[in-house]
């Protein structure tokens, strides 16, 4: 499974995850809530319709309800207004006319709203309970009397029940119907057929309001808050807001879904990138780049692999270049003593002391290239072996000047040491030998006659300063770099092997010291040799046994 993949289905099992939990979450605590406050909503709407009825089912009149609608309104805490059924205050603390439409409930004791008083499980009007034995069948009104109306006393209560059953049997014999029997006690009657119960329902109902109007309250509306409506809910959990949550908690998921999708590819497709590079690279190609426009960590890794790539394609080029210079520093010293043993075994030439000696100078030669090559690759390696011991830099330094005098005055040089009595510094004498024997060799090599070369010693640092032909700035930075010359076109009889400065900075390394050098042209050229000068010095480094070969051995030319 590749990594897109992975990162995705990743993200998509959290987001998953997430939204069902949330959405789980806000469901369930929306729904106790929204039940809750119907509960107590309900509770309240019931209490007040329940006391409004009330007193509309025990008064004539809505006249004196003042005093139990500004308790109801304390209860709400908000004003409660009665209203007749065209909208007209009859009790409350406006005068503003109301929209019937927008009344929060109707009271009329003769035709309570059961559903409102569900909450407080008043009585209701018994149901058609079917026939009774013998051939009587029972037949109950449709509307739904408040209990308090169907217990009224007094004369004219007294008379309202006698006169159900006349006005009952009035309106059946209008419709062709048989009379009633018996009124009960909840009000319903008795009829001896069994069918044409809906019309027996309907002239008990009209017979009961005509009974009992003029002894309740006329119908009223009430508002409750001044609103003109029941507060609605926004957000309830009907099934239509159901499909809108899920749609919300999908439309929540694809946009995740498609983030964690954008996220998976601007990780991917930059590692895919650096894969495809380093592919290319393991199969040689040294041109391998990867973009580097992102500054995050995937940023920083393609610069490191650009980095990676650039050197390994500067030490391929600098290993090609420096098997063509070896090939060729080794050709002409092979080739001078090859011509020469082939002439000599030819007869061409005699065998005499001045072929010997040209044959050691090139055998010579050979050897010093050698060796160079050699130590260059110990200290590659790490393998250098150092020996480091203190060194009194006025004696070292006139030693090694000494060495260098007649062949400085065969051509006009001078030689001169500027160092104190007490400079000391710790370094392998052979090692520290070679590098300033070096260093000199090389400065002598370019200083025109009547000029000089001058060794100065301080605690930890050597300097070898010449008066020669300088280094241009362009070339400066390069000067302890292999095989590297100023002019590309020097003979190697006057410009050395190219290995001599490579050869003094990686001895100056290996004793953890630093080499520079500045130089201006026509001026000359100053290199530096600093050391450590602290409690701690440079252990010998681990490598093969020996302890080196002496100095004049390893002389080589400048590699500027």
């Amino acid at each position: 499974m590749s990594l897109s993949v992975r990162l995705f289905a990743l993200g998509a099992v959290i987001a998953l995850v997430a939204v069902v939990a949330a959405t789980w979450a806000t469901v369930r605590a929306t729904t106790v809530a929204v039940h809750e406050e119907q509960q107590e909503s309900l509770h309240a709407d019931a209490q007040t319709y329940d006391a409004l009825v009330g007193y509309a089912a025990t008064h004539r009149s809505w006249t004196g309800a003042e005093a139990l609608v500004a308790r109801l309104a304390r209860q709400h805490d908000g004003p409660v207004t009665v209203t007749d059924t065209t909208g007209r205050v009859l009790v409350g603390d406006t005068h503003d006319t109301f929209d019937p439409t927008q009344a929060r409930a109707r009271i009329d004791p003769l035709d309570v709203d059961t559903t409102l008083l569900a909450p407080l499980e008043v009585d209701q009007a018994p149901q058609d309970a079917g026939p009774v034995p013998g051939t009587a069948f029972l037949v109950a009104p449709t509307l739904a009397l408040d209990s308090r109306v169907s217990t009224l006393s007094g004369p004219g209560a007294v008379t309202a029940f006698r006169g159900i059953g006349p006005a009952v049997d009035a309106c059946l014999a209008r419709t062709g119907l048989g009379p009633t029997s018996l009124v009960t006690r909840d009000l319903s009657v008795f009829v001896s057929y069994p069918d044409h119960h809906r019309r027996v329902a309907r002239c008990l109902d009209e017979s009961l309001r005509a009974a009992f109007t003029p002894y309740v309250a006329p119908p009223a509306l009430v508002f409750v808050s001044g609103e003109g409506s029941r507060a609605e809910v926004f957000w309830d959990l009907s099934g239509h807001n159901q499909r809108r949550i899920l749609l919300l908690a999908g439309g929540v998921l694809l946009v995740t879904l498609l983030l964690s999708a954008l996220l998976a590819a601007t990780i991917v497709v930059p590692l895919r990138r650096l894969s495809a590079a380093a592919l290319r690279a393991a199969d040689g190609d040294l041109t391998a780049r990867v973009p580097e426009g992102r500054r995050d960590e995937l940023g920083r890794v393609a610069r490191a692999f650009n980095r990676m790539a650039e050197r390994r394609q500067q030490l391929e080029d600098a290993r090609r270049q420096m098997v063509s210079d070896v090939s060729h520093e080794l050709r002409t010293p092979l080739a001078n003593v090859r011509g020469w043993v082939e002439a000599a075994r030819d007869g061409v030439v005699e065998p005499d002391q001045e072929l010997v000696a040209s044959l050691l100078e090139e055998s010579l030669h050979l050897q010093r290239l050698v060796d160079d090559l050699h130590d260059l690759a110990l200290g590659d390696a790490g393998e250098l072996r150092l020996d480091p011991q203190p060194v009194e830099l006025r004696v070292f330094l006139e030693q090694v000047a000494a060495s260098f005098r007649a062949a400085a005055q065969r051509a006009g040089l001078g030689v001169e040491v500027d160092c104190p009595p007490t400079a000391r510094l710790v370094a392998d004498p052979v090692r520290l030998r070679q590098a300033v024997t070096n260093l000199v060799a090389n400065a002598l090599r370019h200083t025109p006659s009547g000029g000089r070369v001058t060794l100065r010693g301080a605690d930890g640092t050597v300097t070898v300063e010449d008066t020669g032909e300088g280094i241009p700035a362009a070339d400066l930075p390069h000067v302890f770099d292999r095989f590297r010359r100023v002019d590309p076109s020097r003979s190697r009889a006057t410009g050395g092997s190219g290995l001599g400065l490579a050869i003094v900075r990686q001895l100056v390394e290996a004793h953890g010291g630093t080499a520079s050098a500045s130089s201006e042209v026509g001026r000359g050229t100053a290199v530096v040799l600093a050391f450590p000068t602290g409690p701690t010095q440079p252990a010998a480094t681990p490598g093969r046994p020996g302890t080196g070969r002496p100095a004049s051995w390893r002389t080589s030319g400048r590699s500027s």
